[in-house]
């Protein structure tokens, strides 16, 4: 059982014959703590009081004791707001005593006052558009300057390239609480959506990043830039976020994906230029040779032609590409709260990913044949192409 007796503790302390070790099994505490103990109480009447009231509590308060013994009002005055409650409470009880004997005694300082918490650091929205056709996107990053007002980082970022330009101003207050209104205003026809500083920020460093593997230079003082942000949150793959759908729904979420076309954000989602260039020259091709007996085969020859452009325009890697903007357009759109068209784009991406053909996914179709709607096939090709009636109604 370990000892608590303050005097039975003060007399092992003075006994020449008892060591250190045997005061430490005795009263739980470390040897070298029993040891500094018993030289503390020789030479009491210098003790520090920060030294006796660091000491392990038995042996703590039998130095205090001793310390009334000895008439150091001072060192128990100073004792008297340990933390300690066992070594404080025999600090006041010695304090009454000495004052009952009739001996002045300093009263115990204050304990000062907590320090105030400091101010909670100002936040300040932040704003990502969401990922165009060419896999850009621009981020506005607001953090608070103090003494200065609000600092927005304007980035332009690719996923492909990495970070292509970054822009720092100051605003003040007031022009900040104008910039971010009219911002979320205007951008509504880009998707812009209000997003944490720290999904913010790690959009723009992972959009850095890639610029060590495009060879793209690195926007002047935009790592110096970076290294202020705060830490950026733990993004999780958007695709872990969108399971696959029940089947039926999955379908039905593919085949409603032309409307992506018609949001905003996503209308200007087109095949690259050089490949429109191509099928365009072709297509002109057709519509001026002399191989076509009429107007009807020109037409059938021209929707032939785009329909074998589309096919063979999603090789792998425009699929995993294009299947990763549409994980992060769904990502984007959920921000939105556009639920609908968000499962729509991550049926679209799980689709590309399994290689379904693209003739059957209306979104990725349209990114072709809605630059050239002449040659788009009408509504019924649509509807035999995915197994539906092939009966074309009187005209």
């Amino acid at each position: 059982m370990t000892l608590e007796d303050p005097d039975r503790i003060l007399e092992l302390l003075r006994d020449p014959n008892v060591d250190s070790q045997e005061v430490a099994r005795q009263t739980g505490a470390p040897r070298e703590e029993a040891a500094r103990a018993a030289r503390l109480l020789v030479g009491l009447a210098k003790a520090a009081p920060e030294e006796v009231a660091s000491l392990p509590a038995p042996l703590s308060v039998a130095l205090v004791r001793a310390a009334v013994a000895s008439g150091r009002a001072d060192l128990l005055a100073a004792v008297a707001i340990s933390p300690e409650r066992s070594v404080s409470k025999e600090a006041r009880r010695g304090l009454h005593l000495l004052r009952s004997r009739g001996m002045e005694v300093p009263e115990p300082p204050r304990p000062s006052a907590p320090a105030p918490p400091p101010p909670a650091e100002e936040t300040f929205p932040c704003f990502a558009s969401a990922i165009d056709t060419q896999g850009e996107r621009a981020v506005w990053i607001a953090r608070a300057v103090p003494g200065k007002g609000v600092e927005v980082g304007q980035a332009v970022v690719s996923d492909v390239l990495g970070l292509l330009e970054l822009q720092v101003g100051l605003l003040g207050r007031k022009e900040f609480r104008a910039f971010g209104r009219d911002i979320a205003e205007r951008g509504r026809t880009m998707g812009v959506a209000e997003v944490t500083a720290g999904l913010a920020g790690s959009l723009v460093i992972a959009a850095r990043r890639i610029n060590d593997a495009s060879g793209r230079r690195v926007p002047e003082g935009a790592d110096i830039w970076l290294s202020r942000l705060g830490p950026p949150d733990q993004v999780p793959d958007p695709a872990q976020a969108f399971p696959p759908l029940p089947e039926a729904e999955e379908q039905a979420a593919v085949d409603a994906s032309g409307s992506l076309h018609d949001l905003p954000m996503l209308r200007g989602w087109l095949a690259d230029e050089e490949t429109l260039r191509g099928l365009a020259q072709k297509l002109d091709e057709i519509a001026v040779s002399p191989l076509y007996v009429d107007e009807r085969q020109r037409a059938a020859q021209a929707t032939s032609t785009l329909a074998d452009a589309v096919d063979a325009y999603f090789d792998d890697s425009r699929r995993r590409r294009l299947g990763a903007r549409l994980f992060a357009t769904a990502s984007h759109l959920e921000e939105l709260g556009d639920r609908e068209h968000a499962r729509s784009a991550a049926a679209v991406a799980r689709a590309l990913a399994a290689g379904v053909p693209a003739g059957r996914i209306p979104f990725a179709r349209l990114l072709l044949e809605k630059a050239f709607p002449k040659a788009a096939p009408p509504p019924v090709a649509d509807a035999a192409r995915e197994g539906g009636p092939l009966i074309v109604p009187p005209r």
